[in-house]
């Protein structure tokens, strides 16, 4: 149980969750700190209005196990020279292992992965790094930001997920999704 002294924040009325927002207690509150005071506890790190991922090519790939090792996209999109590869990371996203391999799967808020982003230029590219990733991994939305102070700093890109039931990974227990889903119905 919270005490209702440790739900309120430096006696200003607000909740303890947005330290330091909340002006002094003397000063009236105006609509917007008043609308705070009810918001859930992460509304101001998460993004309400939608987010215009590109829906055609060009677009850049987050990657985060092998694929950020230039030479390796090079093999597998058979590129004539190693590409250029721009380090990255992605917030609110966890790695776990299947296996030898890494998994992205959702995380907590405020968890990082890091790694490498690459412009995919076509279909074909696109076509060519899922095969690579086999239908164990499946290409979703996300919001890359970059660390290498080039312009974007940030943009709507993809990224190979784990496809399976993150929670039986995580317990490394039997995962009958991803098993479904690799034998496609075969099996009944």
């Amino acid at each position: 149980m919270h005490s209702e002294k440790a739900q309120k924040s430096e006696g200003s009325g607000a909740p303890h969750r947005f330290p330091g927002l909340f002006p002094a207690k003397e000063e009236p509150l105006s609509p917007f700190y008043t609308m705070l005071q009810s918001a859930p506890p992460d509304y101001l790190t998460q993004r309400d209005e939608p987010v215009d991922f590109p829906p055609a090519f060009p677009v850049y790939y987050f990657f985060y196990g092998s694929l950020t090792t230039p030479a390796q996209v090079k093999r597998i999109l058979d590129l004539p020279e190693e590409p250029p590869l721009r380090e990255a990371e992605v917030f609110g996203y966890a790695i776990a292992k299947w296996g030898d391999y890494p998994a992205l799967i959702n995380g907590k808020q405020g968890q990082v992965v890091t790694g490498s982003a690459y412009l995919v230029r076509s279909e074909e590219e696109a076509q060519k790094l899922s095969y690579y990733e086999t239908n164990a991994y499946e290409v979703a939305d996300c919001w890359i930001h970059f660390k290498d102070h080039k312009e974007p700093n940030e943009i709507g890109g993809k990224v190979f997920m784990y496809a399976g039931d993150a929670q039986a990974l995580l317990e490394q227990r039997f995962d009958r999704k991803l098993w479904n889903r690799q034998m496609g119905g075969k099996l009944g």
